[in-house]
């Protein structure tokens, strides 16, 4: 009997039909992801997906600056997610995707399930239908993120994803206090873990590189060259980056990338143009991004895509922002879905917290864009990515609870960055009247 498999089948194949049919196609609950994948956060945090409410918790499923790679996979915690999901149960990990699901929303569960089915026989066979262990796991979709290394400070990010925010979290530790996680990541089973992740390489079939900014991480290049090493080409790379620099070192990415099949895809990080753009994300440099943008878009190799946070900073100038891409032709037709993620956190700069005066206008700035995209002949999917945002705008109103934090925060991080939030952002010039109280 192979030492990879059960002692016996879990199920027959009759049983197998039945499963494959209710778990992929009729369960609430299951979801491909915990077989395929297992993802870490720059500070080692093990969760069975990125979304997973174990990347938020500070306890996660295990740490791979202490844990083996085989120790995340068969967590407690990730078994007892394996039975949940097979027994039609709700866990807290996947809270995320139920609201998506509730909602009609698409979620990463069901495009997972259709992305991942047919690797299900794996489960099957793979799997002890008793305790929720995994025999041999093989990883399909990468993504581990090994440093918070990060060349920009975004707003709508934190420390825990960004070496440059960290430091500023350091260097003002009289205010901010010292961040647990830049102990924890100095210390454990570091190497022994990438050691670990570069053995799965011929198992890969996705690998999603983000961070942090992953085109400037060692570890990004050790797994490209193990994948060119191991002529394991037919990957489909995709990044998560804001393309502020194409070049690592003496590593030209654009020669590395030539080495694959399959076009690599760029989601592309930028929230807006200009000086929005250099508040939103602290360290870019607009001329550069937008050179930048050029170069990946005439590539043949490469797919470019958009990917932007929807958030209190470009809520009320959304249209200007899409006019200015299309119009430039960053953006058409024939482009992938420029994909508009609706932020929930931090709660305090989340469009949740505009008062009513500006979701109105907010409201207005969504309809503008998807008139224009209309008259340009976007495509629906395109399209509806901006008119989804209208429900989420007017889910919840949390200015009451979240003004003085979003107020407070703004003049601090204006301060330590030399940056001014009334001058950038003039049409919310009403929203940041400052109080006495935070006055100089």
């Amino acid at each position: 009997m192979p030492a990879n498999k059960p002692n016996k089948p879990a199920v027959d194949k009759k049983q197998a039909i039945f499963l494959k049919d209710l778990l992929l196609h009729r369960s609430e609950t299951f979801c491909m992801i915990p077989w395929v994948h297992i993802h870490t956060t720059p500070t080692g945090q093990g969760a069975p997906c990125c979304i997973a409410h174990s990347c938020a918790d500070n306890k996660g499923v295990g740490n791979s600056n202490r844990n083996s790679l085989s120790d995340l996979v068969n967590s407690p915690k990730m078994k007892k997610l394996r039975l949940d999901m097979i027994k039609g149960i709700k866990n807290p990990e996947c809270a995320n995707c139920h609201k998506h699901d509730d909602q009609g929303v698409p979620s990463f569960r069901t495009q997972s399930n259709t992305q991942w089915e047919h690797y299900f026989n794996d489960v099957i066979e793979t799997t002890d239908m008793n305790n929720g262990r995994i025999i041999n796991f093989r990883m399909r979709y990468f993504d581990i993120r090994f440093s918070n290394i990060c060349n920009f400070k975004c707003r709508t990010c934190g420390s825990a994803f960004s070496s440059k925010w960290e430091q500023e979290d350091l260097e003002s530790r009289e205010q901010t206090g010292l961040p647990m996680y830049a102990m924890e990541i100095e210390k454990g089973n570091r190497e022994e873990f990438i050691t670990e992740v570069l053995k799965q390489v011929p198992n890969f079939e996705v690998a999603y590189f983000a961070g942090g900014e992953p085109l400037i991480t060692e570890e990004h290049y050790m797994l490209i060259d193990e994948m060119i090493d191991k002529k394991k080409t037919d990957i489909q790379l995709r990044y998560n980056t804001n393309i502020s620099n194409l070049k690592y070192k003496k590593r030209d990415i654009f020669k590395l990338w030539q080495h694959f099949d399959k076009p690599i895809q760029i989601y592309a990080s930028i929230d807006h143009i200009g000086d929005k753009a250099e508040y939103i994300r602290h360290g870019t440099k607009w001329m550069t991004i937008e050179r930048n943008l050029k170069k990946l878009k005439k590539a043949s190799n490469i797919n470019v895509q958009v990917n932007t946070v929807y958030s209190i900073f470009n809520a009320l100038t959304i249209s200007h922002f899409y006019k200015y891409m299309i119009d430039n032709h960053y953006y058409r037709p024939q482009d992938p879905v420029w994909t508009l993620y609706n932020m929930n956190s931090p709660e305090h700069l989340s469009v949740h917290v505009l008062p009513e005066e500006y979701k109105a206008q907010a409201r207005e700035q969504l309809q503008l864009t998807i008139k224009y995209m209309e008259d340009l002949n976007f495509t629906p999917a395109q399209v509806n990515e901006i008119r989804q945002c209208i429900p989420w705008l007017d889910s919840k109103h949390t200015w009451h609870d979240n003004q003085q934090e979003f107020k407070e925060e703004i003049k601090r991080i204006d301060a330590l960055r030399g940056e001014n939030f009334m001058n950038t952002f003039p049409e919310l010039g009403a929203l940041y009247k400052v109080p006495e109280s935070l006055r100089p």
